[in-house]
């Protein structure tokens, strides 16, 4: 009963996650005007903002004027559905589960606004870090130090990255990285930037990129950091 409902809330979250991605890179509310169809601008029913459902009854279509919605809505929501109760069943209700949950969300937000507009906007981390921060004082890892000594190796390479090679990687994708590397640490670190990188290429090549043309990477960290959390906290079973 408990997995269902955190299922429930993690889809119902991923359609808010979705209007904070599509709204705050151009600076629009999330709050004001509520939610409508992109085409007609009308206003959705409180039925239609039900997550997931509207969206198979309609066969993916607005009601009012036929337009297609895009099939980022419902992957969207379920991938947060999905994302809390992967986190429920591998941290419980735990100070671990809440800050992989947070941590997920802002992935999620980050990955919808860097598909639509190829760009990850400066407030969502400002929002984020001090959680983190505040979770890492009172959770250190092992070494208590390795944290802040992984944030600085990962901004000295980036920074040396973009001196032999200027615009190589984008500035979201930076930060993130160095999320990654001050909550977990240097071998965690370098492997979701090497995860990252194979899935970055099979990204680029299945969606015919060319060679040095700009694509959304912001996917690719996440995936190397959803696998990490799947090969950290599961296969160890399997050991």
């Amino acid at each position: 009963m408990i997995e269902i409902f955190l299922f429930i809330a993690g889809i119902t979250m991923g359609s808010f996650f979705h209007l904070v991605g599509e709204r705050l890179p151009v600076k629009r509310s999330i709050l004001f005007p509520r939610s409508h169809c992109i085409a007609c601008k009308q206003p959705l029913s409180l039925y239609e903002m039900v997550p997931i459902v509207p969206y198979a009854f309609l066969r993916g279509a607005c009601k009012h004027c036929g337009t297609r919605l895009s099939r980022l809505y419902p992957m969207v929501e379920l991938l947060s559905g999905g994302l809390f109760l992967f986190i429920y069943r591998i941290a419980g209700f735990s100070f671990e589960g809440l800050f992989l949950v947070i941590l997920c969300s802002l992935f999620v937000i980050a990955v919808v606004s860097d598909l639509l507009y190829m760009k990850v906007p400066n407030e969502l981390f400002l929002f984020f870090f001090p959680l983190f921060v505040i979770y890492r004082t009172l959770e250190p890892l092992l070494i208590y130090w390795e944290g802040a000594a992984s944030l600085i190796f990962c901004i000295l390479l980036f920074s040396s990255l973009d001196y032999f090679k200027p615009n190589s990687m984008g500035g979201a994708d930076m930060k993130l990285f160095s999320l990654l590397a001050f909550c977990f640490g240097f071998k965690p670190f370098l492997l979701m930037l090497f995860l990252s990188c194979i899935a970055g290429m099979v990204y680029a090549k299945v969606f015919s990129f060319q060679l040095d043309e700009p694509f959304p990477f912001v996917p690719a960290i996440a995936f190397s950091f959803w696998l990490y959390l799947f090969e950290a906290h599961v296969l160890f079973l399997f050991d």
